[in-house]
């Protein structure tokens, strides 16, 4: 009954926000209902008149204190509405932190029981040794960006339970959640109210900020109920903010101080530099910092994008690449995850950590001389090939080495050093399609969820050479390396010394052939 009137008529609420150490009031907090902004008193109170749909209050937790954590390990910086509960208490940090560290994972896709085996056995032990990996250098936090059920609700456990628990230096990693369109209950109801609310019971809200070190970050959902699919399982949709969501977001970075000396990371499921509504009005809003930077998901592929000169859009590989088929996204890169480390109020290092390989992974070498078929060593599957096709590199690579790097973009500088001597490589000005995974996906999987089409997907990473002998297979005592240099100035390297001209590494264990 109560639930129903905060629907009908909304609420005022009212509460403090406190220092745990001193039981004082903290000022200038940033409270919200996902609708609208009020920031606390200078005895920490806080008043606001609830929206009909609001389902929680949250505030934004300010840079100087640590993320709370709930008794179940989950970040506590909300509160249910129709719980009654309006109050917050923070520690303060020891120090604010410069630097810090994000995974960032998205489209988990749990569904099947062989999705959240290789979820367990795989994904989580590998996120936990890269939490370990970057404990030493400041706070590790977690973000999910989106899809991370495959509309079956009751999996919500599987993917809290895992992701809640981490540990870096003894402290609980805080994971934070955004919805993407397959964490929608399209049972549920025809509004989007209905729709989202398993996952806000389950996760907490859709449209939230807090502040780590000297970065802003605020989380939306992109995703905009328009009904139901035909199949009564998924929803329909469109991406972009509403009306509504935009004023929110307007309030909330209209509080925050300083932009000019800090970064805004903007968190979504779909890419904004997709066909986003109101993305005209969110990009101007993002510029206004120093750096901008927006996460997102969707795709399944990593995607550098920028939408416009001073923002960089991560849009990231899903932790399921295509679908846990097979280690692959469908455009070639492994599944895995993003893993980006801030330095002020600067990106300095990002990499794209493919699940079970090691964090220098981020390319591989193969042979424009090779074509992938019947002939084709499967490495790792069992049964009969269903491949029928031969897929070749273009023409113009014969005699040449092919560099597939993930995260490749035109500000990397990569090289063949061969026999002592350098070889600059030079970025392909045509895109093409991966013609080994397209051979492994299409012939051997089927080309699942999609058709061929995603599985031939023309990408711009790659990087070619002429071999000196005219074949690489003959080549010896050769290495690639790729440099990025991050916005920050620092420069992060990678190297190669393997030609892959089989499929080693595109599956795992004999179960995961159809």
């Amino acid at each position: 009954m109560f639930k129903l009137l905060l629907l009908l008529l909304g609420v005022p609420v009212s509460g403090f926000v406190t220092d745990s150490e001193t039981g004082r009031g903290i000022r200038d907090v940033v409270v919200s209902d996902g609708y609208h902004c009020t920031v606390t008193d200078s005895t920490g109170k806080y008043f606001i008149e609830a929206d009909s749909l609001a389902r929680t209050i949250s505030i934004t937790v300010p840079a100087e204190y640590e993320i709370p954590l709930g008794n179940d390990a989950a970040p506590a910086f909300f509160k249910y509405i129709d719980s009654g509960e309006t109050a917050f208490v923070l520690s303060r940090r020891k120090r604010v932190p410069e630097r810090f560290t994000l995974v960032a994972l998205s489209d988990a896709h749990i569904r099947d029981s062989m999705n959240v085996e290789r979820f367990r056995k795989e994904s989580l032990p590998d996120i936990r040794r890269t939490i370990s990996r970057h404990a030493g250098g400041g706070p590790v936090i977690g973000m999910g960006l989106g899809d991370q059920l495959w509309d079956v609700m009751d999996r919500w456990d599987v993917i809290k339970d895992g992701l809640t628990g981490f540990k870096a230096c003894r402290k609980t990693v805080p994971f934070f959640y955004c919805i993407g369109n397959h964490d929608h209950e399209s049972g549920a109801g025809n509004n989007e109210y209905a729709v989202t609310e398993h996952f806000v019971r389950h996760f907490g809200p859709v449209d939230y900020s807090f502040d780590i070190g000297k970065v802003h970050f605020v989380v939306m959902d992109d995703i905009q109920h328009t009904g139901t699919q035909r199949d009564g399982i998924k929803i329909s949709y469109t991406t972009g903010l509403n009306d509504a969501q935009l004023q929110w977001l307007r309030e909330d970075l209209s509080l925050v101080r300083d932009k000019e000396h800090k970064a805004v990371v903007f968190c979504v499921h779909a890419p904004l530099s997709g066909r986003f509504s109101h993305k005209d009005d969110v990009k101007p809003l993002l510029e206004e910092f120093a750096d901008a930077h927006v996460l997102s998901g969707h795709e399944h592929n990593i995607n550098n994008m920028w939408p416009s000169p001073k923002i960089w859009e991560h849009n990231i590989q899903a932790l399921c690449g295509a679908w846990w088929y097979s280690n692959l996204s469908p455009s070639g890169c492994p599944l895995g995850y993003c893993v980006l480390t801030f330095d002020g109020a600067s990106l300095a290092e990002e990499y794209n950590k493919a699940t079970t390989e090691s964090a220098g992974f981020q390319m591989r070498v193969y042979s424009g001389n090779d074509s992938y078929g019947p002939d084709t060593p499967e490495s790792g599957l069992t049964g009969a090939p269903r491949r029928t096709h031969v897929y070749e590199w273009p023409e113009e690579l014969k005699g040449h080495f092919v560099v597939r790097a993930w995260d490749g973009t035109r500000d990397w500088e990569v090289k063949l050093v061969c026999g002592g001597k350098a070889y600059p490589m030079k970025q392909t000005e045509v895109k093409f399609f991966d013609a080994a995974s397209a051979a492994f996906m299409v012939d051997v999987f089927g080309a699942p969820y999609g058709g061929s089409g995603i599985y031939k997907a023309r990408v711009d990473s790659f990087w070619t050479v002429a071999a000196p002998c005219g074949d690489p297979a003959k080549e010896k005592n050769w290495e690639v390396v790729a440099v990025h240099r991050m916005p920050s100035g620092k420069k992060v390297t990678c190297r190669s010394k393997v030609l892959m001209r089989d499929y080693r590494g595109f599956a795992t264990g004999t179960h995961y052939s159809r």
